[in-house]
């Protein structure tokens, strides 16, 4: 007898509805998880990121008390006298506005560190004679040497070159103009701008695209027919002419730029041997500090992130004691000093 044969069995009947239901409730989850998930981020972001104005300190305030002293000639230091005074060595500083020490007090920027190193060590009374300004270029630094500087009696000159030195005065101008104008382009306001988790990501790709765009700033301003970069090697010619003609040692100290990471992927280290190649054909001792930041985090040595990449107090600390082991090289002992350690 064959056997019966089976009928298959009942395709199970799916309701359009319930399922058209069902993925409504699974997307109604995924829009509430979202939404929780970001009201979470915007906690983080508001507790870990307060937005208060930074200084060279974490978590101190300076407030403004990094500004003084200011003295009669308008530069940050003490009052200096001319002639140099008796038994006195004197380190005559120039530069911009790491040299001035912008949002760091005044005792711990880079001069006065060196002053202080310098009398400890060596068992004399060294004065460091601070003629930074804000803004300076290296045409500019050179001017002031020639014109204040020498007139100080340095027993060495110290000239503190950042990467911007060779900006010319033309390109400068037309750089702050823009800058001008953006601080004070305001879009209207949004939804976003209550957010701080929205106003972090969109500060985060600002950044990434203006730091790429000032890389190539940077870069072009070396170009080895750019006419800032002509002016500063001329610069540096004529600082070290000066100082030969006097017998008075030149040190150069060149600082990175801090708004990028110090380690391999550093996009200005063949920009340091420039300008290292120049200052040293121009007699100088040259002092360059990339390699004593090498390694270390940029964000624990700038004054407060993207918004304020000056060095602060720890990278202070770290330039003036490369600065310190220069002049030792170049800056003979008197014989009422200590001897070398």
């Amino acid at each position: 007898m064959a056997p019966r044969a089976t009928r298959p069995p009942p395709r199970p009947h799916y309701d359009g509805a319930v399922t058209r239901a069902s993925r409504g409730g699974e997307i109604a989850l995924a829009t509430v998880s979202l939404l929780m998930g970001l009201v979470v981020a915007e906690g983080a972001v508001r507790l870990l990121l307060p937005g208060s104005k930074g200084t060279g300190y974490a978590p101190v305030r300076t407030d403004r008390r990094e500004r003084g002293p200011i003295n009669s000639k308008g530069y940050r230091d003490f009052e200096r006298t001319i002639p140099k005074p008796e038994g006195v060595r004197r380190a005559v500083c120039i530069g911009d506005s790491f040299t001035w020490g912008v949002s760091v007090l005044f005792d711990d920027a880079w001069p006065q560190r060196v002053e202080r190193a310098l009398s400890r060590e060596r068992g004399e009374r060294w004065e460091a004679v601070n003629l930074a300004e804000p803004g300076l270029n290296a045409v500019q630094e050179a001017s002031r040497l020639a014109n204040e500087g020498l007139a100080y009696g340095p027993d060495v000159v110290i000239v503190a070159y950042v990467l911007n030195d060779s900006e010319d005065e033309t390109a400068a101008e037309a750089r702050r103009a823009a800058d001008w104008v953006e601080e004070r382009r305001s879009p209207p306001a949004s939804f976003f701008d209550r957010s701080a988790l929205a106003r972090l990501v969109r500060t985060r790709v600002r950044a990434t695209i203006e730091n790429r765009r000032r890389i190539e700033g940077f870069r072009s301003m070396y170009a080895d027919d750019y006419a800032g970069w002509v002016a500063a090697r001329r610069a540096l010619k004529a600082m070290g002419g000066m100082c030969r003609d006097r017998g008075v040692p030149l040190v150069v100290a060149i600082f990175p730029l801090f708004g990028n990471p110090l380690d391999r992927g550093y996009p200005f280290a063949d920009v340091h041997a420039k300008v290292a190649q120049a200052a040293a054909e121009a007699g100088a001792r040259v002092a360059d500090l990339l390699p004593v930041y090498r390694g270390l985090d940029s964000a624990l040595l700038v004054v407060n992130g993207a918004d304020d990449e000056h060095p602060n107090e720890i990278a202070h600390r770290i330039a003036a004691r490369a600065i310190v082991q220069a002049v030792e090289e170049v800056v003979p002992r008197s014989a009422a000093g200590a001897p070398r350690p």
